[in-house]
């Protein structure tokens, strides 16, 4: 039944109103009711034309027409034209690519960052309520002119800021919604020029405090210990460091062959809680560049056989009551030890920074440094060669030259 002329005034009217609708009309007719109420807030229905003799409803908004063979099918159209995907705004664009992407089995971690870029930068400005489809360079370039103000941010976070709107547009048009990224439009070169100069407050640890740690733990034989000492030795990152089993050492070689990954779990509200420690035979960045021989000197071969003579029943070199050594556990025992140095504290990574640039400094190639971190490239490895002072060799020969 054609219910689009039907008013409540028809159904109050007539006593028994099943015998116009029954009650699924009636239904269906409260529904069309607060369609009809919704799009009366956006045009005018009273424009809605008929030409009968093409049987056709049609209605022109802003210079464009729309046209249906029914008037319930014509404001559908109205409602997918004013209400539908292609109407998204960025923030409910943002909620579906956080959504596909969990589908796809993102990797976690990645997507916690994502969030927390949104939430700091984008969530709160004038284009998280703006429609996708009516963004353009001039919405993003007043955007990145406000985030980049006084040098409020770094570049790379600028970077980061930058992968999650372009991620968000390039599933608007996957998805058909939108026909182009306005983003691949924006030129971020002068953005940069107004972030924050680069001057990490980040350092290494210095040979007299490597030293100091390494005697002070040399005097304790427990896991946190074992592990700590081990990874001034290396330049490994910590979760491959955890899920090193005694197997994987051979001939004098460690063999990286795993890493400990930490998981997030995210809700339909892209809430984050911590999910489980897994252990895969993936890298990250899943590069084969991962999976590397690192020699081991004699004192770390020490280090290995001791944790291993301690507890040989266990899965994993280093482990505690029959559990794996997790990062965090790690990073507060080493700030724990730090502590009662006087030293201080700086993460595990830091440590890895730390080998790097010490071996760096002792003319190991950056092209074999770049090995043992298991980096793809040597651009990111420079990256970790910190406070490489000029040696006595170089002053002299500046003296010899210049003076």
């Amino acid at each position: 039944m054609d219910i689009s002329n039907v008013t409540i005034e028809d159904v109050l009217q007539n006593n028994s109103s099943s015998s116009i609708l029954g009650l699924e009309g009636i239904a269906e007719l409260y529904e069309h009711m607060k369609l009809e109420k919704l799009l009366s807030q956006c045009c005018d229905l009273e424009k809605i034309k008929y030409r009968e003799e093409i049987n056709q409803y049609y209605i022109v908004i802003n210079r464009k027409q729309f046209t249906a063979n029914s008037r319930d099918a014509l404001l559908l159209k109205l409602y997918d034209h004013f209400f539908g995907a292609q109407n998204r705004t960025l923030a409910e664009s943002y909620r579906e690519w956080m959504l596909w992407r969990k589908e796809i089995k993102t990797n976690s971690k990645t997507l916690r960052e994502n969030a927390n870029e949104w939430k700091s930068y984008i969530a709160n400005s004038e284009l998280a309520e703006m429609k996708t489809k009516d963004i353009t360079i001039a919405h993003l370039e007043k955007f990145f002119y406000a985030i980049t103000a006084d040098f409020a941010i770094t570049s790379k976070r600028l970077t980061n800021i930058n992968v999650v709107l372009n991620g968000i547009f390039k599933r608007s048009v996957s998805l058909k919604l939108i026909p182009h990224n306005p983003l691949t439009d924006v030129d971020l070169k002068p953005f940069r020029k107004r972030c924050k100069p680069k001057n990490s407050s980040k350092d290494n640890y210095s040979i007299e405090e490597r030293k100091k740690i390494l005697e002070y733990l040399s005097m304790r034989e427990d896991a946190y210990a074992l592990a700590i000492q081990l990874s001034f030795y290396l330049c490994v990152r910590i979760g491959e460091l955890l899920a090193i089993k005694y197997s994987d050492i051979e001939n004098g070689f460690l063999y990286i062959n795993r890493s400990m990954r930490g998981t997030y779990e995210m809700d339909e509200d892209m809430n984050f809680s911590v999910g489980e420690i897994t252990n895969e035979e993936r890298i990250k960045g899943n590069q084969s560049t991962g999976f590397r021989q690192i020699p081991l000197t004699d004192k770390a071969l020490t280090i290995v056989e001791k944790a291993h003579r301690l507890y040989p029943d266990n899965e994993y070199l280093f482990m505690r009551d029959g559990r794996q050594l997790i990062p965090n556990t790690f990073n507060e025992e080493l700030q724990r030890v730090c502590d009662a140095l006087g030293i201080k504290y700086r993460s595990s990574h830091q440590i890895r920074f730390t080998v790097a640039t010490l071996l760096y400094e002792q003319g190991v190639s950056i092209t074999k440094i770049s090995y043992l971190l298991g980096h793809a490239d040597t651009a990111t490895t420079w990256l970790y060669i910190r406070k490489n002072n000029p040696d006595e060799a170089t002053i002299n020969a500046m003296k010899t030259l210049l003076d």
